[in-house]
């Protein structure tokens, strides 16, 4: 537009080579912000656009005249600038009278300031590889590269990013004045990571406390937040809980914990037979009593109690729960959890609450106190049918306890129905999975039938690609892909029950066996012969267990059957 103006003036300003160059750095900028800005701004509020680049326009034929005809260029260069700047101004002021205040312009320090800062949280946020997220899914801030947090988010993401490419469930850093420790759990496997030193691993702590909305000032007392964070393989739900000591913080990270926690019943690793001894308890009729489900530690105990629970229809039955600590939601459940810090109730009086409510199930958290447990008991077979969860190794160590508790061994007994065992194994990864054939020492040593079992498999975690060998794509090179559960299922039946009221503990387990009941290692080893694990992982889960009468015969193991 001001082009052949500016080449009209001929050789009147070819006097001084500054000259000419400081008219073009000023009429530049001047066309562009009126063609590119201002005029598609006119447009899109429905100003008019035609009549203010005609006004644009003729002043920029003034000005260009004020520089050309002013004796004095360091004079006229200023007025020329004015008049430009003149019509940009009247149309600021006429737009932003027509505009709602929210997409008026501003050149205000705060208004600049704002608008700086939203570009550099823009960027940062287009740059990050971890974005979290609040329980209602707001995205929180990414700090950017001058912010002192920035160094912090790096260090979270150096250590979630991997952690979740590694399928891991759960990261645990323990900071102390030692230094600090950080682990990732895959498979039920903890894996340790590269330490940091403790004040760079604490202010990571203190970093993923703010970001849950935690107090950071806090060290001692034990906090939860759930949240969620984005990461390169999509949305994840994150759990996390801090704790502290004299001794230094711990924090826990864990992802998608309330999915992986409902799981369908038929999906645990139960065998046909133990289904079929559990599926009784859904008839109305037989929907009384108590069951023990018990497992150490890290062993799907949680997993298990939501799936007994989530098997009865919610919807026709009346279910409802008291925990310590409600890890996930079942749909039609009423959740109930306990408040240990409210001294006007305690365990035993929550729990006597719901069951004078009706309920036709109940699912009650680990039972630390006699009262509770009497409660319980006291209900009999003729009160709901009522799941108890219980840190134990062993069956006979379940019920021990449970009398223990109970204080009373008739009343202990009297409306037991089934008691629970069980533990994790990794199962193989079936992209590489290695059949072999094994020594009939192996199988005899592992009280496998020798003469019927001609394959098993291994775990590899290597893949062939051409003509080189690497780690196998799906498992990420552990041979192992997810877990499953091996129980030990024992009905308490009548006779059973009068075993155990007589104090006979081993001749109730031995009655339950009599019954064909599965022994933990059976159970475990058939999932060898069908080729869903490996001898070597069920030596290492089972090592510890020595089957419910902790002195029981060794015998052949089950018939294969496979997983459901």
């Amino acid at each position: 537009m001001t082009l052949p103006i500016f080449l009209a003036s001929g050789p009147a300003i070819l006097v001084s080579f500054v000259k000419p160059l400081l008219m073009f750095v000023t009429f530049l900028p001047w066309a562009w912000l009126i063609s590119s800005k201002l005029d598609k701004d006119a447009r899109i509020h429905h100003l008019n656009h035609h009549m203010f680049n005609g006004i644009h326009l003729a002043c920029g034929v003034g000005a260009l005249a004020a520089m050309l005809v002013i004796p004095l260029f360091f004079v006229g260069w200023p007025v020329g600038i004015v008049i430009m700047a003149a019509p940009i101004y009247i149309y600021w002021q006429t737009r932003d009278r027509s505009v709602p205040e929210d997409l008026r312009f501003s050149i205000s320090a705060a208004g600049f300031t704002s608008k700086l800062s939203a570009r550099k949280q823009s960027r940062a946020a287009r740059g990050a590889v971890i974005k979290f997220l609040d329980s209602e899914g707001v995205e929180h801030n990414v700090p950017v590269k001058d912010d002192p947090r920035f160094t912090s988010h790096l260090l979270a993401e150096d250590m979630i990013g991997p952690a979740l490419e590694a399928r891991a469930t759960q990261i645990d850093l323990a900071v102390t004045s030692g230094g600090s420790t950080i682990t990732q759990t895959v498979d039920g496997i903890r894996y340790k990571r590269e330490q940091s030193p403790p004040d760079v691993a604490m202010s990571l702590i203190n970093y993923l406390k703010s970001v849950a909305g935690l107090d950071v000032e806090d060290r001692r007392r034990r906090q939860s937040a759930e949240m969620k964070l984005i990461g390169p393989s999509g949305e994840v739900q994150l759990s996390i809980t801090t704790s502290g000591s004299s001794k230094g913080q711990e924090i826990r990270l864990v992802f998608d914990r309330s999915q992986r926690l409902l799981k369908p019943f038929d999906s645990l690793g139960l065998l046909s037979p133990q289904l079929r001894q559990l599926k009784e308890l859904q008839e109305i009729h037989q929907r009384h009593g108590i069951v023990l489900i018990g497992a150490p530690p890290s062993q799907g105990l949680s997993t298990s109690a939501y799936s007994f629970v989530g098997r009865h229809d919610a919807y026709t039955s009346n279910i409802k729960t008291l925990e310590g600590e409600v890890l996930s939601r079942i749909d039609g459940v009423d959740h109930l959890q306990w408040d240990p810090t409210n001294p006007d109730v305690d365990f035993a009086t929550n729990l006597q609450s719901i069951l004078r409510r009706d309920p036709d199930v109940v699912l009650v958290g680990r039972v630390t106190e006699p009262k509770a447990a009497w409660v319980a008991a006291e209900a009999g077979m003729q009160g709901p049918l009522i799941y108890i969860t219980q840190q134990s190794s062993t069956i006979a160590g379940q019920l021990r306890e449970w009398v223990r508790l109970v204080g009373d061994l008739k009343l202990a007994t009297a409306s037991m129905r089934v008691v629970t065992n069980q533990r994790l194994l990794r199962t193989l990864c079936p992209n590489c999975r290695q059949a072999y054939q094994p020594t009939r020492e192996r199988l005899k040593k592992m009280n496998l039938p020798a003469d019927r079992i001609k394959q098993l498999y291994q775990a590899s975690g290597k893949v062939q690609d051409k003509n080189k060998i690497e780690d196998c794509p799906v498992c990420g090179g552990s041979g192992y892909l997810g877990q499953t559960g091996a129980f030990e299922v024992m009905s308490v039946d009548d006779d059973a029950r009068r075993h155990l009221v007589g104090g006979d503990l081993k001749s109730a387990l031995a009655h339950a066996r009599r019954n064909k009941m599965i022994y933990l290692q059976e159970a475990a080893l058939s999932k060898v012969v069908a080729g869903e694990t490996t001898i070597d992982e069920v030596v290492r889960v089972t090592a510890s267990a020595r089957g419910s009468a902790e002195a029981a015969p060794r015998r052949q193991a089950a018939d294969p059957a496979p997983a459901t």
